[in-house]
């Protein structure tokens, strides 16, 4: 086996602050990238609350129009029930 012996520090690669930076510079650019990809994508949060108050309204819709045809059709019968 390839080990080191205990207390002799393992080979270290020097990593020096030119690579850093230019590590830094590649990430930002990058995200940069990343950034304006992203402006592309449609806001899906906005679309979902458009959806759920287009249900909402037409579920509202359904109640109104199923109250006012019960509501006609008893009104109906009394009268007719009355004659």
């Amino acid at each position: 086996m390839n080990q080191t012996p205990l207390g002799q520090p393992a080979p270290v690669s020097q990593v020096t602050l030119l690579d850093v930076y230019s590590r830094q510079m590649e990430i930002s650019a990058t995200l940069a990238v990343i950034h304006e990809q992203l402006k592309a994508v449609p806001d899906h949060e906005l679309r979902i609350r458009h959806l759920e108050a287009g249900w909402a309204k037409l579920l509202g819709a359904a109640v109104a129009v199923s109250t006012i045809v019960s509501a006609l059709g008893t009104w109906l019968t009394l009268m007719l029930a009355h004659h």
